[in-house]
């Protein structure tokens, strides 16, 4: 149906194919294929030998250290950054915020677009607010979306504790969804708390943070730990930055579009 929808719309031409084939088609024919983590290039690999794996580069984060100060303000404060279709995600929370809201002012601000579309990424906008379903309900004025800037990405993470990326444990696709993220939450000084995907288990392993939550017990149960502790909050994300610095520097990044280039040469 979708192959079908962006033939009709124009999106694409010709007979409509299932996307997965688009894409193994266009592997096929390249010289060279880009993906984003080395999960996602063992995948491209049958079908492109010549596949490099680059992250996407986020200088435009500055790297912002702890904020030691905001852990005297006595509740959690979270903040959920990404695109309208990624944040069902969140409905894992449900039942940690729930349990955390027994007990303190727990927070939730959401940074992204106010709307989306329903059909074929332009068709139906719907309100964000209606994917994370009962959630704002139990918040009440502690809920908030934010429509998504540079500026309203940097000036939410100044005021958060921590960061969450949860993923929706039914997309197909999150089990390959790239850490960019959580390194951008690295960036902005704040230790972050992410669903099992590959990548996001590879990279808190690599920093020895333990920041993986596998069930709505692991999320009640590491944002109260962070929340109780500076050091260990602190801790999260200097190991982060370091790692950023180690493996995902400018001149890092530049090089690998470097080889890149050079293997089609």
């Amino acid at each position: 149906m979708r192959g079908a929808g962006k033939v009709i719309t124009g999106q694409n031409s010709g007979t409509p194919k299932p996307f997965r084939k688009i894409i193994v088609e266009a592997c096929q024919l390249a010289q060279a294929v880009v993906c984003e983590t080395p999960e996602q290039r063992e995948t491209i690999l049958p079908f492109c030998t010549n596949t490099h794996s680059v992250l996407d580069f986020h200088e435009e984060f500055p790297m912002l250290p702890y904020n030691r100060k905001l852990q005297s303000d006595n509740f959690p404060a979270l903040m959920w950054e990404g695109l309208p279709f990624t944040a069902k995600g969140l409905l894992l929370l449900e039942s940690a915020i729930s349990q955390i809201a027994k007990s303190q002012h727990i927070s939730l601000e959401m940074v992204t677009d106010l709307e989306y579309p329903l059909v074929l990424g332009k068709y139906f906008y719907q309100s964000t607010r209606n994917i994370v379903e009962d959630i704002p309900k139990l918040l009440g004025s502690r809920f908030k979306l934010t429509k998504w800037s540079l500026e309203s990405v940097v000036a939410a993470a100044e005021h958060s504790h921590l960061a969450v990326l949860p993923l929706d444990p039914e997309g197909k696709l999150n089990p390959l969804k790239a850490e960019n993220r959580l390194l951008m939450m690295w960036r902005l000084g704040l230790p972050t708390l992410a669903s099992p995907s590959l990548a996001y288990t590879r990279v808190m392993k690599q920093t020895q943070v333990e920041g993986i939550c596998n069930n709505p017990s692991d999320w009640s149960k590491k944002i109260l730990e962070l929340m109780n502790s500076v050091d260990l909050c602190e801790e999260s994300v200097e190991r982060g930055q370091q790692y950023i610095r180690d493996t995902h520097s400018k001149e890092i990044v530049l090089s690998a579009w470097d080889r890149l280039f050079e293997s089609v040469l």
